[in-house]
């Protein structure tokens, strides 16, 4: 079977983390975000040695209409040698449906990564804001400790859109029976031996050495010490069904 795949998600599920942790194997080629509509950004990021031009620079090109283009771009992305994945967001998704049409012909892979701890997706949204960037590279100064405040009363609407769109990525991929395993972001981070899942889902033979990222964690401490209002937020979460979430945060 095909060992080519997608790795299928949303944005701050440790999604940047997982893929430089996969190209950091010989054996395979772990591409960012090719359908994001936007050109790339001239600073250096984890990718900017090998990445290809997205589909928006190459159809800026005169390149085909869609959604022959897409089918196109995605045969040159998967010609590469050995095993080759790129990360594609739900929402991009849904801007190229087509997409989906080629991973059916193709029985391209899908490994769904979901963040368990929605809030801990909120919170790395704002540390994101705070600071002004995504990921720090290995090398590169990382903040100290940082405390943003969450806004408690959007709180519980935004981790039900989280959770939504999680579930509705999951109906998709059983609906359209593409080959497909699910893993959290948490399992990885706590124990990255859990690599090798994705790497038999893959047809890749583990190496005994534990692949690794060139990315380091932006985030210090746990919700106590990050969350300047939590106890406004411990009370919101209070008799719901995510009053569990700040006691499952990854350290």
């Amino acid at each position: 079977m095909n060992s080519n795949f997608i790795v299928l998600t949303t944005n701050r599920s440790g999604s940047v983390w997982v893929m430089s942790t996969l190209n950091s194997l010989p054996e395979i080629t772990a591409q960012g975000e090719l359908f994001l509509p936007r050109k790339r950004k001239v600073e250096k990021r984890w990718d900017s040695e090998f990445a290809i031009p997205r589909y928006v620079e190459r159809a800026m090109n005169g390149f085909k209409p869609r959604p022959f283009s897409v089918f196109s771009y995605l045969d040159d992305l998967y010609c590469t040698p050995g095993t080759v994945g790129f990360k594609l967001m739900y929402k991009q998704l849904g801007l190229y449906p087509e997409i989906m049409i080629y991973l059916i012909q193709h029985k391209i892979k899908v490994f769904h990564l979901v963040r368990k701890n929605h809030l801990d997706v909120l919170l790395s949204f704002e540390l994101k804001r705070k600071i002004g960037r995504a990921h720090v590279l290995a090398g590169q100064s990382a903040p100290e400790l940082i405390q943003v405040s969450l806004d408690t009363k959007t709180l519980i609407n935004n981790i039900e859109k989280l959770q939504r769109k999680q579930d509705l990525a999951r109906q998709l991929l059983a609906w359209f029976r593409l080959p497909n395993i699910e893993i959290t972001y948490e399992e990885l981070l706590r124990d990255q031996a859990n690599f090798n899942i994705i790497l038999n889902f893959l047809s890749v033979d583990p190496d005994d050495n534990i692949p690794t990222s060139t990315l380091v964690k932006i985030r210090k401490g746990k919700h106590r010490q990050v969350i300047s209002n939590y106890n406004e937020v411990q009370k919101v979460l209070e008799g719901t069904n995510f009053s569990n979430l700040l006691d499952e945060s990854v350290p």
